[in-house]
């Protein structure tokens, strides 16, 4: 790991992305990461999805950096971060990113948070580190093979075309997305829309998404995948779903509960996709209350597997 020092865009609200910019040079991509909370506490790694970076989380670091440390990387060419010439957007690299990131840093103790593309990218990624993770929360995501859901499969099929990847280019409607059809019971501000276009303001740049959505269908890839859930059958898992999210009407809420048994279950009244923007207060409260109740059981567990025979 190199560390490089550089300057953030002018075009960052300061007052909704609060943080210190943090910066690591891994395989020749540059890249920016939160890191905000003490360093004795269980680190909170937060990944994005998709068309996004780590201002997705700015409420959930803001409530939660004074009992955990708050890590949240953007991955190369998403964000303030820079991808290397010969990086192609894919899962598996950016799944490979995230395993050198937090080996970079030496992270353990980890709760995973990720939503959309960062459900994939998370268990592909921290599969080879999963006895450093605690647990995982996540939403309107999944983590394992796509073949079964051959609606899911159609429509990544349509919206990773040519004919939308032309679209999206010229139009940058992906990255508009994320503050209007993905948000159901809030609108967002100006500013906060703002905040995800701006890293795509350059149309070379607006297709990276549609790159990384295209991958999730790759055959060798969907394998990898399900044989590394199986590395996290026995961790405990908070699924948090918006009821408007059609995730949750391919009732992947109860696949994740079917992988990960250890698994509490909320769905959001009046949600969509995206439970990080439209309701971030809900997913704060769920997880404190989850997480409590979560290290009360490890203890109990501890004591029993303590006493004498």
């Amino acid at each position: 790991m190199e560390s490089t020092n550089r300057t953030r865009p002018s075009w960052v609200d300061k007052a909704l992305y609060p943080f210190r910019d943090n910066w690591m040079i891994l395989d020749g991509n540059t890249i920016h990461y939160v890191d905000e909370g003490p360093r004795d506490k269980p680190v909170l790694l937060f990944i994005h999805p998709g068309p996004a970076w780590s201002f997705t989380y700015r409420y959930h670091i803001r409530e939660l950096s004074q009992d955990f440390r708050c890590v949240a990387p953007d991955f190369p060419g998403y964000g303030l971060s820079h991808a290397a010439n010969d990086y192609h957007y894919t899962l598996s690299e950016q799944a490979k990113v995230l395993t050198k990131f937090v080996q970079s840093l030496h992270l353990d103790n980890i709760i995973v948070w990720a939503n959309d593309a960062g459900g994939p990218t998370s268990i592909l990624g921290l599969a080879p580190l999963a006895d450093h993770v605690n647990g995982l929360v996540v939403g309107g995501t999944f983590g394992w093979s796509l073949k079964p859901y051959r609606t899911v499969s159609w429509t990544l099929r349509i919206v990773t075309s040519s004919v939308f990847h032309f679209i999206n280019r010229y139009s940058n409607i992906l990255a508009w997305s994320m503050g209007h059809f993905a948000v159901g019971s809030r609108k967002m501000s100006k500013s906060e829309s703002q905040q995800y276009q701006r890293p795509f303001k350059e149309r070379d740049s607006r297709n990276r998404p549609l790159k990384l959505f295209r991958s999730f269908l790759d055959h060798e890839t969907q394998q990898e995948l399900d044989n590394a859930l199986r590395s996290f059958h026995e961790k405990p898992v908070l699924v948090q779903f918006g009821d408007k999210d059609p995730m949750t009407g391919q009732h992947w809420p109860e696949r994740w509960t079917k992988e990960i048994p250890r698994s509490r279950v909320e769905i959001i009244p009046r949600v969509k996709h995206f439970t990080f923007e439209d309701a971030p207060e809900a997913t704060v409260e769920n997880f404190r209350e989850w997480w409590k109740t979560t290290q009360v059981a490890t203890e109990q567990q501890r004591g029993l597997a303590d006493r004498p025979s």
